[in-house]
């Protein structure tokens, strides 16, 4: 009697594993995609000889971690200056800093293509609370306006680029006026715009969002409707889960210093990016955005930017964005930093600075 129930259970067993791989079947692609993801070999020694390096350069003083690292392509004297790409790294809010694995990815590629790139690093969510860390990328984007003659780069258009945590940083900045957390005052401020006569702006022109994490609030719903189970997302993100948010739910409520889920609506409307973009949506007429996600993410839902761009095109104009889906990529993919992928975006950056 025995021997017969063992392949009844057996069966029943397989039934069961079967059922879950084909309900959650979105999500298994995803894991099997990242578990075999593209990587891409990094020289660890940098050795660039292909301009000027200045590296841990403050552009303000409240904090050590206030500085950026600026690399300048070599160009002849009848060329034009190289346009200024201001990079802002991801990690939670909590991690990384100006020369991230990411980073190092996107200024290696764009310097050696005629781009002069500063890499900012910003005060992490431990040292400064919301809105330290956008208050610091705005400050360094009106230094390195301020100091364009110095270097030796354009800055009459600025593009910013940003991953994951610094995506929500770099869309911020790109979507919030000058009236808009300016509280960091930047070297040289004041001599620099009584000499000129005029506040210089940290206005950007050109936007581009690798899979940021635009909606800092729960994201639940997202992954339930791409068909992603909650364990899955928990395992693959324990590494946003650490005693550095010291009792928070999550890095985003560590970095308000409240839970979102228990803010009232005009504390969530202090951070919401859609907030600004509906207010300031007359003054982003020209301003350019371009968002990346990869198809595969399972730390950033892939929905977020859809819904970006789909606002973009709303309250800017629809010839204002592309979205661009990256097959087979994870969060942070490397798949995402290949030449063929960086070209896309260098063509759009070539097209509108």
């Amino acid at each position: 009697m025995k021997k017969k129930i063992w392949p009844i259970v057996v069966m029943a067993v397989f039934v069961i594993i079967a059922g879950f791989l084909f309900r959650y079947r979105n999500a298994v692609v995803a894991v099997w995609n990242n578990l075999t993801a593209y990587k891409l070999q990094m020289d660890e020694t940098d050795e660039w000889a292909g301009g000027r390096s200045f590296t841990k350069v403050a552009y303000a003083t409240d904090s050590e971690s206030q500085y950026l690292d600026l690399y300048i392509p070599n160009t002849a004297l009848n060329e034009e200056k190289p346009q200024l790409f201001v990079l802002v790294h991801g990690g939670g809010f909590i991690y990384n800093d100006s020369q991230s694995r990411q980073a190092q990815l996107m200024y290696r590629y764009f310097r050696d293509q005629g781009y002069a790139c500063a890499t900012v690093n910003y005060r992490l969510a431990q040292e400064e609370p919301f809105p330290g860390a956008l208050c610091d990328v705005k400050a360094a984007i009106r230094f390195l306006k301020a100091h364009a003659e110095e270097y030796g780069y354009s800055a009459e258009k600025v593009a910013i680029w940003g991953e994951s945590a610094g995506g929500y940083l770099a869309v911020a900045a790109t979507v919030t006026n000058d009236d808009e957390f300016g509280d960091v005052t930047y070297i040289g401020q004041k001599e620099i715009e009584d000499r000129l006569g005029y506040k210089v702006s940290a206005k950007v022109d050109v936007c581009v969002d690798y899979y940021g994490a635009v909606e800092l609030s729960k994201k639940t719903s997202d992954w339930n409707k791409l068909g992603y189970p909650l364990f899955i997302i928990d395992i693959a993100n324990s590494w946003l889960h650490t005693d550095i948010i010291k009792g928070y739910s999550d890095v985003e409520s560590y970095w308000f210093r409240k839970e979102t889920e228990g803010m009232t609506a005009e504390e969530a409307a202090y951070y919401d990016i859609y907030n600004y973009l509906n207010e300031n949506a007359a003054d982003l007429k020209n301003t350019k955005f371009w968002i990346s996600h990869g198809d595969s993410d399972i730390t950033v839902p892939i929905l977020q930017s859809q819904r970006l761009y789909d606002t973009i095109s709303t309250f800017v104009g629809n010839d204002n964005g592309v979205f661009k889906v990256v097959p087979k990529s994870g969060h942070a993919g490397d798949i995402m930093y290949t030449d063929e992928e960086l070209s896309f975006v260098k063509a759009y950056l070539d097209n509108n600075l």
